[in-house]
């Protein structure tokens, strides 16, 4: 089973949100888990400033093809 722990950080007049998502099952887990985190928070990012956000997919899709590059394990 997985775990995911949420950390928020004062940085001045900004809060600091680090996601952190253990114990995935192999590579491939990996990078469908961060590309999906990354995907939701830079949603949430756009949001908070003001933005419109990308639509999920599209941003999934572009992020998945870097994250697949970072995790040595995954299957392409």
């Amino acid at each position: 089973m997985s775990e995911v722990t949420f950390e928020l950080s004062a940085r001045g007049d900004e809060v600091l949100l680090v996601v952190t998502h253990r114990r995935l099952a192999d590579g491939q887990t990996a990078v469908d888990v961060c590309t999906g985190w990354h995907s939701h928070l830079a949603i949430l990012l756009d949001r908070l400033n003001g933005r419109e956000p990308q639509a999920f997919w599209t941003l999934w899709e572009r992020l998945k093809s870097e994250y697949e590059k970072r995790v040595p394990s995954a299957k392409s």
